[in-house]
């Protein structure tokens, strides 16, 4: 157990979480979050911004749920926000399917291609309900555009795969 405690305190882990992640856990999610950021005087727009990291990411996570009902329990997300040096981390890692993950990909390809006001177009778009296009994913606009630094990846996991989100918000920005 003292190497979990050692690679937590080393990595300065402010938050993490392991579990089937829906919105009640969300928001405590973000109370907790927000409430340790609050007591290392951070200033209140790298807490909103870390907030609204935390929310993009986890709505991922919600949104991205295969599982049935009665299966749930073996649907477990991980949550992990950290601090290093200048830049709070945030990563989730959840379990996709292929078609998910086919998807996902195509997303994310497709918004690597825009520049930033390219994506704010296609934000309004999908804000307003006009874009149907399936590229145009909300969540994954939102974090293209807030990132100071956004990484996601795929791991083969017997049939399916671990989908992580790995988000930098700098606080010097």
């Amino acid at each position: 157990m003292g190497t979990l405690i050692e690679n937590l305190h080393n990595n300065n882990v402010i938050f993490s979480y392991y579990g089937f992640i829906d919105d009640k856990v969300l928001v405590e999610v973000l109370h907790i979050t927000k409430s340790k950021l609050e007591g290392n005087n951070e200033n209140p727009h790298i807490i909103s911004r870390v907030n609204n990291a935390i929310n993009e990411c986890v709505d991922n996570v919600i949104k991205h749920n295969f599982y049935e009902d009665n299966e749930q329990v073996r649907y477990k997300s991980l949550l992990v926000v950290s601090k290093q040096q200048d830049d709070y981390t945030i990563d989730t890692i959840n379990v996709v399917n292929s078609l998910q993950k086919e998807s996902i990909s195509e997303q994310l390809d497709f918004l690597k291609s825009q520049s930033k006001e390219e994506l704010q177009v296609l934000k309004s778009k999908a804000f307003l309900g006009a874009e149907k296009n399936p590229q145009s994913g909300k969540g994954l606009i939102e974090l293209a555009l807030k990132a100071d630094n956004c990484d996601c990846t795929f791991k083969t996991i017997d049939a399916n795969y671990l989908f992580n989100i790995n988000f930098k918000i700098n606080t010097l920005n």
